[in-house]
């Protein structure tokens, strides 16, 4: 029996990769680089950290992940400030979930800063029982720290667990983890490889949670 659901953040629980591709690409230009949407969708799913790192290395630029970060951070928040919008149907699973006493919690590669901001706009801070950000981790996803982190954290084995995921590399890290995963396919995520995942949908109003539960 299932006991918890952990849920990535961007892209599975509110519309934002394409916020965070925007913010990234206007940051970059500041440098020179016009970088493509497509090359910034390989790192969905990892930290910040771990993508500016790559990128500085790559176009060999004179600055440091700390700058780029707050560059970013400071454009994405004026992004964000009348962008918060739930997923199509996300609203009505979580309040499912809820209603079947279903232990909540969020693994997110993004930093605690943004997530409690996202929350708190979307008003869902209470549904959820605990939360993993980048900063809580040694290693971004694909490692599976993340989703065991989550699964210790609400007191439940990875395999009462199931993970909602955007990208290649969060399925990876759910599956690694010996955790149960729904791949959720989001345009606004790029192209995304979710076939190692155990099902794959497109609209959370199609997911048959009594099935997933059990």
């Amino acid at each position: 029996m299932i006991k918890a659901v952990i849920f990535d953040l961007d892209g599975v629980l509110v519309e934002s990769e394409h916020l965070h591709i925007e913010a990234e690409k206007q940051t970059l230009l500041k440098y020179g680089v016009r970088i493509s949407s497509e090359e910034l969708h390989r790192f969905t799913g990892t930290t910040a950290s771990f993508m500016f790192t790559e990128i500085i290395k790559k176009y060999k630029l004179n600055t440091t992940f700390k700058k780029m970060f707050d560059e970013k951070e400071k454009i994405l928040f004026n992004l964000l400030r009348d962008n918060v919008k739930p997923t199509q149907g996300v609203m009505q699973l979580l309040m499912k979930l809820k209603r079947e006493n279903i232990k909540l919690a969020i693994a997110s590669s993004s930093h605690k800063k943004l997530i409690n901001h996202i929350l708190k706009q979307m008003d869902v801070t209470d549904y959820f029982d605990f939360v993993v950000s980048s900063e809580d981790v040694a290693y971004g996803k694909p490692d599976p720290e993340i989703f065991l982190k989550a699964a210790s954290g609400l007191n439940v084995d990875p395999d009462e667990c199931l993970v909602i995921e955007d990208s290649k590399l969060g399925v990876e890290a759910a599956k690694k983890a010996g955790i149960k995963c729904v791949g959720y396919r989001n345009p606004h995520s790029g192209n995304q490889d979710l076939s190692e995942a155990d099902i794959v949908i497109d609209n959370f109003s199609k997911l048959n949670l009594e099935e997933l539960l059990s």
